[in-house]
């Protein structure tokens, strides 16, 4: 079989021309090797292949040069000048089919690995603004959201990252744009309503230290806020006016509180100053001074706050032995309403009539009339005794009593001429609401 240094020197130009290609290729392979960062074992092989073909052209060239010049042979034209022409096609077509397969495994690798356009593609792809920049304030990566918040900012793209944080601090914004705050972060409203968090970072890459810049759209969270904070205020309103109602119910509740004591305190004074007035007018023989001394009793432990309040069950009864004790008869024509408040008002303006009949009117007679409606009661009182001399002072217990009335809902009226006449009238009402109010 032919060798290669018996061919011509025009025969051996075509496998030189191949063997170029080869090492060409297999250069090529070498390089992406490293910059792709294969594996150790990739980038020995395509080394070996590179280092195959340049001992194949090296070898062909010298042959070439040594027929045509009449050199003598290196030590690459021998190996390679010994070996057949088609041994030295055989390899070049191994290492050709090798190098095939490594840019096969190249471009697939290319498709899985991250570029820096496709990092930056997918930056510029972000809702979010980003800017990478040195500690001179040299930007090494800005994508287009923070580019455009720049220029709505400031009116200019981003060419120095630390200039570009400082005038955000120093709110020098335009006039469509607003700084809301510099401190912990930086939190910007631009020209269409929305509002930016800008949060700056420093990141350690090696040895350099760089500055990252992100700015996050929160406009709807602030939007939240802003109604959180309006809520929260408007709550504070409805507490003070809570407050200020708790401390008007307390004020009333008091009040109504010290009017009843008023009027037992009245009531009770008054009863004992009729019965000690009738047990004076009473013949010695008659006088029951042990009965006289248990109702002063009674009188001097409400003055101390001692004795305990009636029974609501029993007061017509004490109405009636209160009565019996002064000799005044009661005298009732209609019914009592069933609802508490309204039987209370009742029975105070009952013992209010009969404190009068006796201390002023000089009579023994009490008359009550009571009419119901669907949705009012009246009540009618009136004596046996002298008509008033003029017309009436509502002091003392009858002004409590309108007092009493009027905080029912009810309406009180006097009539003094020809005769004393009291009317009461009183607004049926829910039961359960005036025991609340009690």
């Amino acid at each position: 079989m032919t060798i290669c240094r018996e061919l011509s020197s025009m025969q051996i130009l075509p496998l030189g021309i191949c063997g170029v290609l080869v090492l060409t290729a297999a250069l090529l392979i070498f390089v992406n090797s490293y910059v792709m960062q294969l594996q150790w074992k990739y980038r020995g092989i395509s080394g070996m292949l590179a280092l195959s073909a340049l001992f194949l052209l090296q070898g062909l060239a010298d042959t070439g040069i040594s027929l045509e010049c009449g050199f003598s042979f290196s030590f690459f034209a021998i190996v390679v000048g010994n070996l057949p022409w088609l041994g030295i096609v055989f390899l070049m077509t191994v290492i050709s089919i090798a190098e095939v397969k490594f840019i096969i495994q190249i471009k697939q690798k290319r498709k899985n690995m991250l570029t820096p356009d496709a990092i930056k593609e997918s930056l510029d792809a972000l809702p979010d603004g980003i800017c990478f920049f040195a500690e001179d304030g040299q930007p090494l990566l800005v994508n287009e959201q923070m580019q455009k918040l720049s220029g709505e900012l400031v009116d200019t793209e981003i060419l120095n990252g630390e200039l570009f944080f400082d005038r955000l601090k120093r709110k020098t914004v335009g006039e469509d744009s607003e700084i809301i705050r510099t401190e912990p972060t930086v939190i910007a409203r631009t020209g269409d309503e929305k509002v930016w968090d800008f949060h700056r970072n420093i990141l350690k890459v090696g040895h350099q230290r760089l500055q990252e810049l992100v700015a996050y759209d929160v406009t709807k969270q602030y939007g939240l806020r802003r109604e959180l904070e309006e809520r929260n205020e408007a709550l504070s309103c409805v507490n003070e006016r809570l407050r200020r109602y708790s401390r008007e119910v307390e004020h009333i509740t008091r009040e109504k509180e010290i009017l009843a004591a008023k009027m037992r305190v009245h009531d009770d004074v008054g009863r004992s100053l009729l019965a000690f007035r009738s047990y004076l007018a009473q013949s010695g023989k008659m006088r029951d001074r042990d009965k006289l001394l248990i109702l002063w009793r009674h009188t001097i432990s409400v003055m101390k706050n001692e004795a305990a309040l009636p029974a609501q069950n029993n007061d017509w009864e004490m109405l009636l032995e209160a009565a019996e004790s002064v000799d005044v008869a009661l005298v009732r024509d209609g019914e009592f309403p069933e609802d508490k408040k309204n039987r209370a008002v009742l029975m105070a303006a009952i013992h209010e009539c009969l404190t009068n009949t006796v201390k002023h009117a000089d009579g023994n007679r009490l008359i009550i009339a009571v009419r119901q409606s669907d949705r009012n009661i009246m009540a009618e009182l009136s004596n046996n005794g002298h008509s008033p001399a003029g017309e009436i002072r509502e002091t003392g217990g009858l002004k409590n009593l309108r007092h009493m009335v009027e905080s029912a809902g009810g309406d009180m009226k006097i009539e003094s001429m020809p005769r004393f006449v009291l009317r009461v009238l009183l607004p049926k009402g829910d039961e359960e609401e005036w025991a609340e109010q009690e």
